[in-house]
Order: structure tokens, then C-alpha cells, then sequence
């Protein structure tokens, strides 16, 4: 008998009552993507560190990736015969000033390698460390940064929820919704880092050794662009929140504070693109400037040897 209500009052108001449900089920959504997704955040972004462990442990500290970065210094032990052997060979073969003095170049950089190579993961962590000790100091400017105080919380917050079931407000409701995937965008590329970083952790011996030898060089500052993109992004991202906080974005649960939650947000997700972009210009002018220089070089060779030719008579 109570349902009889409810089909008479849909009946006599259609639009009304397909509003009220869809209302009531992205109120429902919100109200409980808030919960899984404030779980996941208070684990990704305020510190970097093992996800696998119950409390904060050292990224580097999980068994299985130390244990696969140990192999991998292993390996490149076993390679570092193969790249003495290429560089003493191209010495003796090529008739080049630059393949001349080859090993003679190489062997420091293969001594500083093999260093890089078995104290790799210290030094992962010592630049995770940095950007942990970065984060910290911005969580402690000002008011406390939390879950509950983020930007776009106000948005996702309970009296949201029950504002929107009240009024039964699409339009509002549709802007916390695009909030919650916003949210969930951002949780996905935390995951993504995780894992990013825990793949540079294991290849860095491989980068460290492939540093030596002008082929493959690239390959490792391929290496140290994403990996300082990969660490860093975090520290610059609270940063970004921090500033938020301090002009008062998102410091409510209306349509506006809907609005520049959404902004923030898409600042923040920028933050990679952005970092990564810069790193290439830079690796872009690095190169421009080493082709300059061996354009100078080369037209300034047949000079050179007149003049040591002259000397010589």
C-alpha cells in the first residue's frame, strides 16, 4: 500500500519524479565514492612511500623491488666487461680523435657508474626523502592540510549530498559528480606513479651503466627525466593545494565551489604534463647547444691544422 502513493505521484508528475531519482542516485554515488576515495588519497598523495606496507615505510624498502634492483646491479656488473670491451675496441679500430681517447675518457665514467649502480636505490630514496621532506613543509604552512580540508571536499561533503538530495538540483549535482571523476583521475595517476617509480627503482643500475657511452647515454637521461617527473610532481602538486587553501577555493558546497574544485583539480593533473614538457625543452637546448659546438668545431678543425702544421716547421 505504500508503494501506491509514490506510482500516483508519478503519474501526475512525471519530470518530477525522474528528477528525484536521479538525484537520489548521484547523491547515493557521491556520498559513497567520498569514503573509498578519501582511503586512497590519505595513502598517495601527502608522502611517498611503500603502499604494501600497513604504516609508512620506506619506498625503497619493499622486499621484492629491492630484491629485483639487486639483480639488476648483477647484471649490470656482468655488462661493464662488455662496455670496456666495446670502448678499448672502438679505440683501436677508429681512426678519430674522439674514438682515440675513448677508453681514456670511459674508464672514470665506468668507475662512477658501477658507484651508481649498487647505490642506486640509496639514492632513490635520498630524492624520495627530499620530495617527502618538501611535502612536509608545505603541509605545515598555515592550516592543517588533510583529506577533509582539500579543495574539493566541500563538494563531496555530506551537507553537499543532503543539499542536493533536498532540492533536488541536476545541475549541481552533475558539477559534484564531475568532482568525484576529477578525484578519481587523480587517484589513477597516483597508482600509475606508484608503479612508474617502482619500474625506474628496478632499471636503475641498467641507466646508471648506460651513462657511460655516448650511444647510450640517452637512454639514461630518459631515466632521470622521468624519474625526477615521477617523484617531484608530487611535492609541486602540494603546493598547488596549499595555495588553494590559502585563497579559499572550494571552502564550501555550492555550485561555485564546485567549479573551482574542478579548476584546481585540473591544475593539479597538469602538474606531469607540464614537468615533463620542461624537461624535454631543456634536454631540446642541451642538444642544440652540443650540435653547435660540434659544428664550431668542425669548421674551425682545417684551421687548427694549418697552424699546428706551421708550428711543427
Amino acid at each position: 500500500m505504500q508503494v501506491l502513493p509514490g506510482i500516483v505521484q508519478g503519474i501526475r508528475d512525471p519530470l518530477g519524479t525522474i528528477l528525484q531519482l536521479l538525484t537520489g542516485v548521484l547523491s547515493h554515488f557521491i556520498a559513497t565514492a567520498r569514503a573509498d576515495l578519501n582511503s586512497e588519497l590519505s595513502r598517495y598523495l601527502f608522502t611517498t612511500a611503500d603502499p604494501t606496507a600497513s604504516g609508512i615505510r620506506p619506498l625503497t624498502s619493499n622486499p621484492a623491488i629491492a630484491h629485483l634492483n639487486g639483480s639488476m646491479a648483477l647484471v649490470a656488473d656482468v655488462l661493464v666487461g662488455g662496455v670496456i670491451l666495446y670502448t678499448s675496441l672502438r679505440s683501436i679500430f677508429e681512426h678519430t680523435s674522439h674514438a682515440r681517447y675513448a677508453l681514456h675518457l670511459a674508464i672514470p665514467r665506468v668507475m662512477a657508474a658501477i658507484v651508481m649502480v649498487h647505490g642506486s636505490i640509496y639514492f632513490i630514496q635520498m630524492a624520495v626523502d627530499l620530495n617527502n621532506a618538501i611535502g612536509g613543509v608545505v603541509q605545515s604552512l598555515g592550516g592543517s592540510l588533510t583529506i577533509d580540508t582539500l579543495p574539493w571536499s566541500g563538494s563531496m561533503s555530506p551537507a553537499t549530498v543532503s543539499l542536493i538530495q533536498g532540492s533536488q538540483d541536476l545541475f549541481h549535482a552533475l558539477f559534484a559528480l564531475g568532482v568525484v571523476v576529477a578525484v578519481v583521475i587523480l587517484v589513477l595517476s597516483y597508482g600509475i606513479r606508484t608503479a612508474m617509480l617502482d619500474i625506474l627503482i628496478v632499471l636503475a643500475p641498467l641507466a646508471a651503466l648506460c651513462s657511460v657511452l655516448p650511444d647510450t647515454r640517452r637512454y639514461a637521461m630518459t631515466w632521470l627525466r622521468l624519474f625526477m617527473v615521477a617523484v617531484f610532481m608530487q611535492a609541486v602538486q602540494l603546493i598547488i593545494l596549499r595555495v588553494a587553501m590559502a585563497v579559499g577555493f572550494g571552502a564550501g558546497s555550492g555550485i561555485a565551489e564546485s567549479l573551482f574544485a574542478l579548476a584546481i583539480l585540473w591544475i593539479v593533473l597538469k602538474v606531469p604534463g607540464t614537468l615533463h614538457a620542461a624537461a624535454h625543452v631543456e634536454t631540446h637546448a642541451h642538444t642544440a647547444m652540443r650540435h653547435v659546438q660540434r659544428s664550431m668545431h668542425k669548421a674551425l678543425a682545417p684551421a687548427h691544422h694549418a697552424v699546428r702544421h706551421r708550428t711543427a716547421l
